[in-house]
């Protein structure tokens, strides 16, 4: 029996198309998320902890969407690695 996301891809296969379009930023945000997580911070500690605001944040950990610009994914990596090196 497929799956329902089996069925929608043969249904949809600009589905497809669009998955492999956002694989990269599907990981992304994954990645950033996980960080945040293992560092036990909300979205507005990682506010606080950086020049970025609620949406920069929300945006880099969307699974949806653009790729965030490079220097918001650097400043957010940055307060995940700032709140870290405090907490040593």
């Amino acid at each position: 029996m497929k799956s329902f996301h089996d069925e929608m891809l043969e249904a949809r296969p600009e589905i497809a198309e669009r998955e492999a379009e956002f694989s990269a930023k599907i990981a992304l945000a994954m990645e950033l998320r996980a960080l945040r997580d293992a560092a036990n911070l909300s979205q507005k500690q990682i506010v606080t902890l950086s020049e970025l605001s609620l949406e920069d944040v929300q945006t880099c950990e969307s699974l949806a969407g653009g790729m965030p610009a490079p220097d918001l994914v650097a400043a957010y990596r940055s307060a995940v690695h700032k709140h870290t090196s405090l907490q040593a």
